[in-house]
């Protein structure tokens, strides 16, 4: 990887690096963000550094072109999958334009956004002559056990209704509706219902679909730029898959030996004994609490200390796993002063005092622990050797003060975000 002075990069076109000729500018560094964020919770969404972003960008883009290399471009569960999530998406916008005609002041305006979405719906009916077979629908009994039924509903050509997507037919609403009902419906009750209901919703997803593209709504930009963070993300998805690939089992001696590596993370916490008061307020905490930590024994302090409570239970004396009183596993030591905790009636200083002796777990009781353990970080190897080896044989130029411009880039990215 190197940083050229040779490469201009125009205000106008955000030029942050080049990949094999290819340009990466703050559009598809747009294009990470959005991955970056929608692989993480709504609510705790982290951003690397700038040189972080960049170079996550850089080595995404050597996977996605690897990715084009072996096809995957072309790919048709790829494909598909993009397909109809700007379908779904389009049909969602479409719907959504007919809601929000309904005046935002309008009294119980949820209820006339439902209303007004089905007369559009049965207006699409009428404009393209839609006809419905409702004695033919009506006759479809998915409840009955009777053989000769069952298979004229599976193979059944008799068309149940013309729309402008084309003819839906007996055999073709069955096998829709399987992928619902997979149970099937034989002996159900309410199997005229659940017919009715899923005819209603596929004629009218169908109707949304053919007016949202006759209206152009799939080839707007922001559909165009969903498909392509999709296809993105779908790609790199699969390209990680395949380069993270490793066929060969691991041997008895691999396996013993990451066992070995990895004793800690094989061996339980062992319990705790504290000794603990408590305080009346937070700040008598705090000074209780500084004053152990430059050297008071506890017993002597407390009793001297105004601001402890006396006869209120603060922490049992009894074995503590770690983590209840708030330790990561490897924190714990005999002396270890515990951040002060507010318990109900106070405030509590703890000291721990003596700690459980533990052993590891036999590999015989957590083999698959290990395996699971092994087979992630030689997954992890194998990407991380994959990336390496196309950084190396790849052409990669990154445009001075780009990190820089990744930066700024951010700051203005996550306002908008709200991140």
């Amino acid at each position: 990887m190197t940083t050229a002075g040779a490469i201009d990069a125009p205000a106008k076109t955000a030029l942050l690096a080049t990949v094999n000729g290819e340009q990466l500018t703050l559009d598809d560094l747009d294009v990470e963000l959005f991955l970056m964020k929608s692989q993480q919770s709504k609510d705790s969404v982290v951003l690397p550094e700038a040189g972080a972003v960049l170079q996550r960008l850089i080595q995404n883009t050597l996977l996605f072109q690897e990715g084009q290399r072996l096809g995957l471009d072309k790919d048709g569960m790829i494909l598909n999958q993009v397909t109809e999530n700007v379908r779904h998406r389009s049909v969602l916008a479409l719907v959504d334009s007919v809601a929000l005609s309904v005046p935002v002041d309008a009294e119980d305006r949820k209820q006339l956004q439902f209303d007004a979405i089905e007369i559009f719906i049965q207006d699409l009916r009428t404009k393209y002559d839609v006809v419905v077979d409702t004695t033919l629908i009506q006759s479809l009994d998915y409840a009955s056990a009777d053989p000769e039924m069952q298979a004229y509903l599976r193979n059944s050509n008799d068309v149940v209704c013309f729309s402008p997507t084309g003819a839906m037919r007996v055999s073709s609403l069955t096998k829709n509706l399987m992928f619902q009902e997979f149970h099937g419906m034989v002996g159900k009750t309410n199997a005229d219902q659940i017919r009715d209901e899923y005819f209603r919703d596929w004629l009218a997803e169908a109707l949304l679909t053919y007016e949202s593209k006759q209206r152009g709504i799939p080839n707007k930009p922001e559909m165009i730029m969903l498909a392509r963070y999709h296809t993105r993300d779908l790609m790199l998805q699969e390209t990680i898959g395949i380069l993270s690939k490793v066929r060969a089992e691991p041997d008895e001696s691999e396996i013993r030996s990451f066992y070995e590596a990895n004793i800690k993370h094989l061996t339980p916490p062992g319990r705790v004994k504290v000794k603990s008061v408590i305080l009346k307020d937070e700040e008598s905490a705090k000074t209780f609490r500084n004053r152990l930590v430059q050297g008071a024994e506890m017993g002597w302090l407390a009793g001297r200390t105004a601001e402890v409570l006396e006869d209120i239970a603060a922490i049992p004396t009894t074995w503590l796993a770690p983590p209840m009183i708030g330790l990561e596993p490897g924190e714990a030591r005999v002396g270890l002063i515990l951040d002060t905790m507010e318990v109900p009636g106070g405030w509590v200083v703890a000291i721990i005092t003596e700690m459980e002796e533990t052993t590891p777990v036999p590999l015989e009781e957590c083999r698959e622990e290990v395996m699971r353990r092994f087979l992630a970080q030689r997954t992890g190897n194998a990407i991380t050797d994959s990336v390496k080896l196309l950084e190396d044989s790849s052409e990669i130029v990154i445009v001075p003060g780009a990190e820089d411009l990744v930066a700024e880039h951010l700051v203005e990215w996550k306002r908008k975000n709200d991140v």
